[in-house]
């Protein structure tokens, strides 16, 4: 009989080679959908870890960043970035304000700082100076600082560059007490000259008995700067390569030193322990008949009926009108890894359609502070605000040039310095401070 196994073993052979081919491809289709799965998987990944690495931080305090009612319009700042931006999200970051001041100086001192940060404007020249503050004027277009009072913005300039967008700001204003100018035979204005203020402040004293000229000490600070700042002087000159030289000694300060002095006999005994909430209060009790200061929101004045607002008395009507401002600005970190994305995002905050939402304070915008302003009684703060500004460059001696304006006025009002001796004392003790 004829052997048929090897052509049995062929076919079987064959079979075995149909089976396992398909079985190959099997396996090849499941390890190239396996691969595209990797592939679609890791791809996933990159991109939500690249989404991640564009995350910019905002660092505020609590009371306006995680509060009612300012959180909606930060969220609604956020969403609008982050949909004009893809690919960038913002984290909002926040602490109460005790917690808040000191932290956000750690942070740059560990070097692990904020993308975008309030800068409270006594700190801003320690971070200017020390390159913490990116130069925004490189990253916005031509004019836009226009659109800021110029005395605020310029808190928050550096060699010559803008390193912070004015956020919020506060002014001062003149009060007066329209029944006792009524008594005193005064016309029913505020003073618009030291010379005027002078005068009226003597009538109110002499006719009425009460105070003339609310005055106080109780704070380590240059006291009632507003009317400095009204004299079209500085007490410092800081020209364009940084370099500071002494101002007191000119006819502007002479003659501020010289107002005080003669005012004097018209304020409440206690001056020199007094604080501006003190004062306040004691115009609002209508013991005053002319003080210098802000919305006086710790007393019941709003429910009275006697008193006026007016712009804080120029030295004289040839120089601007000026007042003290302070505030807060929104600095971008120069060491943050978007720069451009950081600033569209202080920017945004700071616009006019934000930034009046954003805070309790007004805003350092012409239209920011029109509707801050709005209500009647505040009218004055509206217009007197484009005037606000500080009596001294910022620089890193900030706060101690000013203590030293303050214990020259404690010397002049209570020692009984003369003015040629406190000029001279002044301008020593801001030469030592500045080496």
């Amino acid at each position: 009989m004829k052997n048929e196994k090897p052509g049995l073993i062929i076919k079987t052979l064959n079979k075995r080679r149909a089976v396992y081919q398909i079985i190959q491809e099997d396996i090849m289709r499941r390890i190239a959908g396996f691969l595209v799965l990797l592939l679609l998987v890791c791809s996933f990944a990159f991109a939500r870890g690249s989404q991640d690495g564009n995350v910019l931080t905002y660092y505020g305090f609590s009371e306006w960043t995680a509060s009612d009612p300012f959180v909606k319009a930060y969220q609604a700042a956020k969403a609008q970035f982050e949909a004009e931006n893809p690919g960038y999200r913002i984290e909002l970051q926040s602490d109460n304000w005790g917690d808040w001041e000191p932290k956000y100086k750690t942070m740059f001192a560990s070097g692990n700082p904020a993308d975008i940060f309030i800068v409270n404007n006594p700190d801003f020249p320690t971070f200017a100076n020390s390159g913490n503050l990116l130069d925004l004027d490189r990253y916005v277009q031509r004019g836009f600082f226009d659109g800021y009072f110029p005395g605020v913005q310029a808190m928050y300039q550096w060699q010559g560059s803008n390193r912070a967008i004015a956020f919020t700001t506060d002014t001062r204003v003149l009060w007066y007490n329209k029944e006792l100018f009524a008594q005193a035979g005064l016309p029913d204005r505020a003073p618009a000259t030291w010379d005027e203020l002078l005068s009226f402040a003597r009538q109110i004293r002499e006719r009425t008995g009460k105070y003339g000229f609310g005055m106080d000490l109780g704070l380590t600070e240059f006291p009632v700067q507003s009317l400095y700042c009204a004299s079209g002087s500085s007490i410092i000159r800081v020209d364009n390569s940084g370099r500071i030289t002494p101002n007191a000694d000119t006819p502007e300060f002479r003659r501020f030193l010289q107002l005080l002095i003669d005012l004097k006999p018209t304020f409440q005994p206690d001056f020199a322990t007094m604080n501006h909430h003190d004062v306040a209060n004691m115009f609002a009790q209508g013991q005053y008949g002319i003080i210098i200061g802000n919305v006086l929101a710790e007393t019941d004045i709003y429910s009275k009926n006697f008193w006026g607002q007016g712009l804080v008395p120029r030295m004289n009507t040839s120089v601007q009108n000026g007042s003290f401002g302070g505030g807060f600005g929104i600095a971008v970190s120069n060491r943050t890894k978007h720069p451009e994305q950081a600033v569209k995002f202080a920017q945004l905050l700071t616009s006019a359609r934000y930034n009046g939402d954003l805070v309790s304070d007004s805003p350092a915008t012409a239209a920011g502070a029109a509707a801050t302003y709005g209500a009647p009684q505040y009218r004055m703060f509206a217009e007197q605000i484009q005037y606000a500004r500080q009596p001294q460059p910022k620089t890193l001696y900030y706060s101690e040039i000013d203590r030293a304006c303050y214990d020259t006025i404690v010397e002049v009002l209570v020692g009984g310095k003369s003015v040629d001796a406190a000029v001279t004392d002044l301008t020593n003790r801001i030469n030592q401070i500045i080496r």
